[in-house]
């Protein structure tokens, strides 16, 4: 039976409830750092830089530093919590969420050096309460994540109190600079190891800045002294950039 069927008979018949407000809530995998990122190389003349880094968004702004040789002497170069750059021969600079940077300086940099950055990228579903509110006008995000290839955007890891569980979960998502196809998988959390794994959200292809809004299918799952939660991990099979929101994590409990 389809499982739209299944919840309006529990649900005429009073016996559905949703525990979701009830959930311990826990994300993983949204957020990375990385170093080292070569933004520019000098040539001993030019002294205007600006361009995207490779892993938007940049999450804080204040985490970016940029690292530059001028006369001999490395220099490092901060932003504020604005992503407003400041350093030793920097006239102006800023950097933004989106990744764009632009970088002016008094004196060129020296010629063959590169001009290099360290930053956290990434953006987390926020906030975890507009998960479980059964409010579809708000949700949590847009988590926000870029990868360079085929991989897990980002999880959610979910506790419930013990019980038998019809599961899934309302979201959307996009691509800024990909059409790949994003999914959720899922997991159980077992001292046992991994019982079960399986599908919860077919894949879908992006459709560029299109928001595409989905409802995942349902699955049963058992809470118990050993299976005591279970994980989502949101996917796709392409590099790209991909903001999601999470607008309910439906759980009903049916024993």
């Amino acid at each position: 039976m389809h499982f739209d069927a299944i919840t309006y008979s529990l649900l005429k018949d009073r016996k559905l409830r949703n525990v979701a407000p009830l959930c311990t809530i826990e994300t993983t995998g949204w957020t990375g750092s990385t170093s080292g990122e070569v933004l520019f190389t000098g040539d001993g003349t030019t002294k205007d830089f600006s361009g995207k880094v490779g892993l938007p968004p940049v999450n804080p702004l204040s985490s970016f530093v940029l690292h530059y040789t001028i006369g001999g002497t490395t220099y490092d170069a901060t932003a504020d919590e604005n992503g407003n750059i400041t350093g030793t021969h920097i006239t102006s600079g800023t950097i933004n969420q989106d990744g764009n940077y632009e970088i002016h300086f008094d004196t060129p940099p020296d010629d063959t050096t590169d001009g290099t950055a360290d930053y956290n990228y990434g953006i987390e579903p926020s906030p975890i309460e507009n998960i479980v509110d059964s409010n579809l006008e708000t949700y949590a995000g847009p988590a926000w994540k870029k990868l360079t290839g085929s991989g897990i955007i980002g999880s959610l890891k979910i506790y419930p109190p013990k019980g038998i569980y019809l599961a899934g979960i309302r979201w959307s998502f996009y691509s800024l600079d990909g059409t790949g196809a994003v999914s959720i998988s899922y997991a159980l959390i077992s001292s046992a190891g991994a019982l079960y794994e399986g599908t919860l959200s077919p894949s879908k292809v992006s459709q560029g800045t299109t928001e595409i809004f989905r409802c995942s299918g349902s699955v049963f799952i058992v809470i118990d002294d050993i299976t005591t939660g279970f994980k989502l991990d949101f996917g796709t099979n392409s590099a790209g950039e991909y903001p999601i929101k999470i607008f309910e994590l439906f759980l009903y409990k049916l024993r």
